[in-house]
């Protein structure tokens, strides 16, 4: 089995209203949640690393100062996901996998601090940002000097990796909730991968189960808040704005919905949900 703890590495603020369907407009805080895995023959694995003060130096100028602007960032000293990790006595070389959920900042800001680990992604998510510069990126969401410049060396693509079967208990309600293929990351059933796009271009979930066999569903920015599954409450219209393709995404939340309301035993944590912290 695999053990799992969760760090908050900074966060950003938002409109409440435009990221939880009937919120007041008011401030609403999203931390930057990264997941650390200890697999029993793998060792550790990161789930995205949350923001570093990278940030900063890198949305300075022009145009990457309108990401700071759109989306206030706040990231303490030592509180990077490399430091947070070194004061549990885990080096970064120990980290053996970054597995990144997508290409946004608040997933990627730490991945030059370990500079050994393999990545893994969703190759249709890397090329979508790989060529972008400019204003494109910031449109995107993506700042491509947080990118190590061996990333591609570095990475393995999840299309690549093994499709599981239907028959792996208890992970088949989520493939067939969903309607896709899980991705075998080590061919050993111990850990999967799920395409969950719409905020993102090949946005990937990761299934596991812990030590006391209760699934775990990270689903990243599928959902932003563990109130918006259980009571059905969407992001507002405006928050559509941003996203990649706003019709999967909806496809993917309301499945998300449909899945905790069949499987309530399954825990989902959203990258950006202050309750699950």
């Amino acid at each position: 089995m695999i053990s799992y703890k969760l760090f908050q590495a900074g966060y950003c603020t938002h409109n409440a209203k435009a990221a939880l369907k009937g919120a007041p407009s008011s401030e609403m805080k999203f931390p930057a949640t990264a997941a650390l895995l200890k697999h029993p023959d793998k060792g550790y694995i990161l789930f995205d690393t949350g923001y570093t003060r990278a940030f900063y130096e890198e949305t300075k100028k022009l145009p990457f100062s309108l990401y700071a602007k759109i989306t206030p960032v706040y990231v303490k000293e030592n509180e990077s996901i490399v430091e947070q990790l070194q004061q549990e006595n885990i080096r970064e070389e120990e980290i053996q996998y970054i597995f990144l959920s997508h290409f946004h900042a608040d997933h990627m800001c730490g991945l030059k601090d370990f500079p050994n680990s393999t990545f893994i992604c969703s190759k249709e998510a890397y090329d979508s940002v790989k060529n972008k510069q400019g204003i494109r990126a910031v449109m995107a969401a993506y700042i491509p000097n947080l990118l190590p410049h061996d990333f591609e060396e570095r990475a393995i693509f999840i299309e690549d990796m093994q499709i599981a079967g239907m028959e792996h208990p208890p992970f088949e309600v989520i493939s067939e909730v969903f309607e896709k293929p899980l991705y075998d990351l080590w061919g050993d059933r111990s850990c999967f991968a799920i395409n969950l796009s719409g905020h993102a271009k090949g946005q990937y979930g990761l299934i596991f189960q812990d030590e006391k066999q209760q699934t775990i569903f990270l689903v990243a920015d599928a959902v932003w808040r563990s109130a918006a599954y259980r009571e059905n409450r969407p992001p507002s219209k405006l928050a559509f704005l941003i996203m990649d393709d706003p019709k999967e995404y909806k496809k993917n939340f309301e499945k998300i919905v449909r899945l905790h309301s069949m499987a309530k035993e399954i825990k989902i944590i959203p990258t950006h949900c202050e309750e699950i912290l």
